[in-house]
């Protein structure tokens, strides 16, 4: 369905989710699927409630693109299934098969890291990760992550981290965080690609 320009003049030039999908003529599911997808480009503001910000032009954009590719946009069949007990949230998320080649994984966040300094903050490696400061500081309490404590705060050296990133109890954690899932996709991408 194309977007109708006299409809759209009613709404702002950022909207938030609500106003997207009754602009789309779409389920509230099926937007937080695009948005969670980054099938619509967005900016989350960070609060608990009416987080995304969308622009305009990108939800115009959105329904063009979607009369051309319309199967680029269809959620996953237990997408809707949400609020049954039987399937949760974060199995929903559609996961990379596992790496097999640690040696390639390992050159793979090399790369990514390689901007980085040597030795980092938890607030580094939570930026890097995308899962919350928390987990980050439980993952160094427990042992997993390794860590240097300086000055009653963690500094992790660049090599402990890559070590916990390439191992298999990290990559088999089953409530990943957005960023996990995107590398994981983007490793596979660049391991085909070497």
């Amino acid at each position: 369905m194309k977007h109708d320009a006299k409809e759209f003049k009613k709404y702002p030039e950022i909207m938030n989710k609500e106003q997207m999908r009754i602009a789309c003529h779409i389920s509230k599911q099926t937007a937080l699927y695009l948005l969670q997808f980054n099938l619509i480009p967005h900016t989350c503001t960070g609060k608990k409630t009416r987080c995304y910000a969308i622009k305009k032009s990108d939800v115009i954009a959105f329904m063009n693109d979607r009369e051309v590719n319309p199967e680029k946009y269809i959620a996953p069949k237990n997408w809707y299934k949400y609020g049954s007990e039987m399937v949760r949230p974060y199995k929903i998320r559609i996961h990379p098969p596992c790496a097999k080649d640690e040696k390639k994984l390992r050159r793979y966040y090399e790369s990514k890291l390689a901007a980085l300094p040597d030795v980092m903050d938890v607030a580094a490696a939570v930026d890097f990760t995308g899962y919350n400061r928390r987990t980050v500081c439980q993952w160094i309490r427990v042992g997993k992550l390794k860590a240097l404590a300086l000055l009653q705060k963690y500094m992790i050296p660049k090599c402990y981290l890559i070590d916990w990133l390439c191992s298999d109890d990290y990559n088999n954690t089953n409530r990943k965080s957005r960023r996990h899932i995107d590398m994981l996709w983007e490793a596979q991408k660049w391991r085909d690609g070497r």
